[in-house]
């Protein structure tokens, strides 16, 4: 938790420097930066993302929970006839489900992608709690803290400025350690490109399928089986080309054939892979 002077710290910040800061195909800017090496165990990567006009776009499955602190804009979560505006300040949960999001023009986050067990040092709340769900990060966090912190994302000159305040805060709250059998199991997964047989991961580690599932869904918030479903999904649509011809790439991307993969996507999707990968916005 911040103390009550680094909130002071960055509420000053905000009112000195206060600054307003896919559609793949309309403008939209993303940059990816690295972690800090004292946030690198359990942040993937930091993530600004802008957009110039109102977009709604298809978001896939990540293996990652995201901690993310919107600047500008609005985001909207599209879920059939149901529209659910989304906080400033949220923590996303891993899925099996792609979901739309309509995002303002104008619009500003930055995104802090956690490792798949990185959270759960973080924030009390079992990770399996957040599976499917996007939740209000006040819910997680003393209200004067994600004030300050908002406040200066918000007021950031630059988004070096912006992850370095997410740094500070996220450095602050660390206070659990890593768990050192599911980090094992997840680099097998990882390693692997969610190909691995999880039965016989288990059976490496010494313990049962339904133990190691129990011991993930606490800390990663998704079973094994499921993140490395993701992680192979991903890995897929990572190796798609115009010209890729879906029997190769299944194949590449460790699917018994075509039609595995097909239906693998359509589960996740609602739709045939050429249809939406062709046509639509997604990312």
């Amino acid at each position: 938790m911040l103390g009550s002077t680094q909130v002071r710290q960055l509420n000053k910040i905000s009112a000195s420097h206060k600054k307003r800061a896919p559609r793949y195909h309309r403008p939209m800017r993303m940059r990816l930066l690295p972690a800090t090496p004292a946030l690198a165990d359990q942040v993937r990567n930091f993530v600004i993302v802008e957009t110039a006009e109102a977009a709604t776009r298809l978001l896939m499955p990540e293996p990652s929970i995201l901690l993310g602190i919107r600047y500008g804009g609005y985001a909207e979560q599209l879920d059939g006839p149901k529209t659910r505006r989304l906080p400033q300040a949220t923590l996303t949960g891993l899925r099996d489900t792609a979901r739309s999001m309509h995002t303002s023009a104008g619009g500003g986050i930055v995104l802090a992608a956690f490792r798949p067990a990185g959270a759960a040092q973080f924030f009390d709340l079992p990770a399996e709690g957040l599976f499917g769900t996007t939740l209000d990060l006040a819910s997680l966090v003393a209200d004067a803290d994600l004030a300050g912190l908002c406040a200066a994302v918000a007021a950031a000159r630059d988004d070096l400025q912006r992850v370095d305040f997410l740094e500070r805060f996220l450095l602050a709250r660390r206070r659990r350690p890593a768990d050192m059998l599911v980090s094992e199991a997840l680099r097998a997964i990882e390693n692997s490109v969610g190909t691995i047989r999880i039965a016989a991961l288990a059976s490496d580690l010494g313990v049962s399928v339904d133990w190691l599932a129990k011991r993930f869904r606490r800390t990663v918030g998704a079973t094994p089986k499921q993140l490395a479903s993701i992680i192979r999904m991903r890995h897929a649509l990572s190796l798609y080309g115009e010209a890729s011809s879906l029997t190769q790439l299944s194949v590449e991307a460790g699917y018994a054939d075509q039609s595995h993969f097909i239906r693998e996507f359509r589960s996740v999707t609602g739709q045939a892979p050429r249809r939406l990968l062709k046509g639509s916005e997604y990312c």
